[in-house]
């Protein structure tokens, strides 16, 4: 009777203390039953070399509710790379990356009692950009009238595109045009005026006017106005007008619907997933 007493208080005392595996520690030297943090370092990245990544800790949790410290390291990255963590103490940082290929940057956090286990973030940054090409008009110079909306007389053919070098790893093509003149604003405020998602990576030649939805998958975003499709320019001023592709991965997921994207909340929402990208300006009139 007493050792099945004793065998009954036991077992108490190891469920009390998360005995049995869960994880937590009861030795004598932290406190009591506390639960190892755990470290979220991110997705994996896919980014231009150059441009800022963000490594983002905020998905690391506590069982036990305890605030968190953070510590980011860079754990390896490409031979000759200078690689200089911001923050490197806060829940997010960041660092520019100067030469292509894998960066792994270690992430751990601390309840206050214990450390958790190193967390790797994975960043491949490349050196490959698009090349983006267009005979009806130069990098820089007028749109002819005949790709302006029909309001101001032209006859509202999209662009013709040749895209070249693309990165080896791209699964599909993203076309977004916008304006940030005039009561169109800057960055996440410029004004659609054309969204092509979901293009299959073999197609690399667009001609004027083209019916991109006979591509299998592909989808047109709204514009400013509310219409779907190309809106060539329609100000009767000058006014700025930016066209962008982007080569995008495997893993960027697949649009649905009638996508609202101009190039500033595109790039912020798919981040992950731009290979490349390269941009036409075009001014009308």
């Amino acid at each position: 009777m007493k050792a099945l007493l004793c065998s009954g208080l036991i077992a108490l005392v190891l469920v009390g203390c998360g005995g049995g595996g869960s994880g937590r520690d009861c030795s004598a030297n932290v406190n009591a039953c506390n639960a190892t943090p755990v470290a979220d370092a991110g997705v994996q990245q896919n980014v231009l070399v150059g441009t800022t990544v963000t490594l983002d800790g905020g998905k690391s949790s506590d069982a036990d509710g305890n605030p968190l410290t953070y510590s980011w390291s860079v754990v390896s990255a490409p031979p000759g790379a200078q690689t200089i963590l911001a923050t490197s103490t806060a829940k997010v940082a960041t660092f520019i990356p100067d030469s292509a290929g894998i960066y792994l940057v270690g992430l751990t956090v601390n309840d206050g009692k214990v450390s958790s286990p190193v967390a790797i973030a994975t960043i491949n940054a490349s050196n490959t950009n698009l090349s983006l090409a267009q005979t009806s008009y130069a990098d820089g110079g007028s749109i002819p009238l005949r790709q302006a909306a029909t309001g101001v007389g032209g006859s509202n053919l999209s662009t013709p595109l040749s895209i070249g070098n693309v990165p080896t790893a791209t699964k599909r093509f993203a076309i977004v045009m916008d304006d940030e003149t005039g009561s169109c604003q800057p960055g996440l405020g410029a004004c659609r005026h054309w969204g092509v998602f979901n293009l299959p990576v073999a197609k690399i030649l667009i001609t004027e006017g083209e019916n991109l939805l006979l591509q299998q998958g592909t989808i047109y975003g709204s514009t400013y106005t509310g219409s779907v499709g190309y809106l060539g320019p329609n100000s009767a001023s000058g006014h700025t007008y930016k066209l962008t592709v982007y080569a995008l991965s495997a893993e960027m997921p697949f649009l649905t619907g009638v996508p609202e994207y101009n190039r500033a909340k595109f790039e912020v929402d798919f981040k992950p997933y731009i290979l490349g990208k390269a941009t036409l300006t075009g001014v009308y009139p």
